[in-house]
């Protein structure tokens, strides 16, 4: 029995990349895992995946930036597996180049959308459920672009700095119940997200390693092994945290 065994988690984004590789993991300690994701075919894939680790797994399609959607969405969730103890707010988006003057209103909307206003709704809808049953644990994947800036990445980084001080005023309304807020700030992942950035050519990848310490990229499971950590028994007292996940890029002048 893992250590996660007998809870539910839900997990935003979780059709690929590092929203996949959490629930994974989450799935590899035990818990049962609700995929959610905008592309439902996606969503199969990973209950498909999950069940290779003969966990519970179902897939649920819901767009984050819809309030009625995430709402229901939750609450299917609840009413399925019996109880909601978990939730990761992962689903993001990236639009990486255009410098501030370049920026179309569109991607900044979409991306204020999505890893803003997308979290809150998810960590409002997640703290309806848990709050209740005093117990639960909300996670949010903000990026250490929430704390050390990149050029062309004006609406990503304002985005990912925002959910670290929802993290914490939700930390703080909610240690009393017994819920906890923490936030994970992963460095650079390889992700199909990343490999799309570099097809493009809007990342150098072999440059962008050089400046890692680490020398490579982190990887989804990583992350994900993180995840648990931080939902389990052993963090119980971890509570309004970032936890920088990044080969050590952020510790040099250039990270």
């Amino acid at each position: 029995m893992g250590e996660l065994t007998g809870r539910v988690a839900l997990v935003t984004g979780a059709g690929s990349g590092l929203g996949q590789g959490i629930a994974l993991e989450l799935a590899r300690a035990g818990a049962r895992v609700a995929v959610v994701d905008l592309d439902e075919r996606a969503a199969r894939e990973t209950v498909t995946l999950l069940s290779t680790v003969e966990s519970e797994a179902q897939a649920y399609v819901a767009d984050v930036t819809k309030r009625i959607e995430v709402d229901a969405t939750w609450d299917s969730v609840a009413e399925d597996f019996g109880h909601l103890d978990i939730v990761v707010n992962n689903a993001g988006v990236s639009f990486v180049g255009p410098h501030i003057v370049d920026t179309t209103d569109e991607a900044w909307q979409t991306s204020i959308d999505v890893m803003q206003t997308g979290v809150f709704y998810g960590m409002r809808a997640a703290a309806r459920h848990m709050l209740p049953q005093r117990s639960g644990c909300v996670l949010t994947i903000s990026s250490i672009r929430g704390f050390s800036s990149n050029p062309g990445r004006i609406a990503y980084c304002a985005a990912k700095a925002a959910v670290l001080m929802m993290t914490r005023v939700a930390a703080g309304e909610w240690a009393e119940f017994g819920v906890r807020a923490n936030a994970i700030a992963p460095g650079p992942i390889r992700t199909p997200m990343w490999e799309s950035d570099v097809a493009s050519g809007a990342v150098d990848d072999a440059a962008y390693v050089r400046t890692i310490p680490a020398g490579r990229l982190g990887s989804p499971s990583e992350v994900g092994q993180l995840a648990v950590f931080l939902a389990s028994d052993r963090a119980s007292y971890i509570n309004g945290s970032c936890v920088t996940i990044d080969g050590a890029l952020t510790t040099i002048p250039s990270g």
